[in-house]
């Protein structure tokens, strides 16, 4: 990924983690694995992009233009400690 694509990366993390969901890793293992939508966020001034947040489903997500990224987030613990688990879910208009 270019250096320019990484910054917005990194941007959209911060507006989540401003929102209190550290999901950095996920949001880069998204980018990595869909061509299509790093190729939205490359053509996409950052300024357009919106963000929400939906409290009573767990949930941040951002709109790329014609495309709406959801991070389902569940909070869990077991004998190892606290986890968490992100699915994300794409909505094409």
């Amino acid at each position: 990924m270019t250096e320019e694509l990484m910054k917005k990366i990194d941007r959209i993390n911060e507006e989540f983690e401003k929102r209190d969901f550290f999901i950095k890793e996920d949001i880069l293992e998204l980018f990595e694995q869909r061509e299509d939508l790093r190729d939205k966020l490359d053509a996409i001034k950052f300024k357009k992009i919106e963000f929400f947040t939906v409290e009573d489903e767990n949930c941040v997500g951002f709109t790329l233009d014609d495309v709406q990224v959801n991070f389902f987030i569940e909070f869990g613990e077991d004998e190892e400690g606290e986890w968490y688990e992100a699915t994300a879910e794409i909505i094409s208009f």
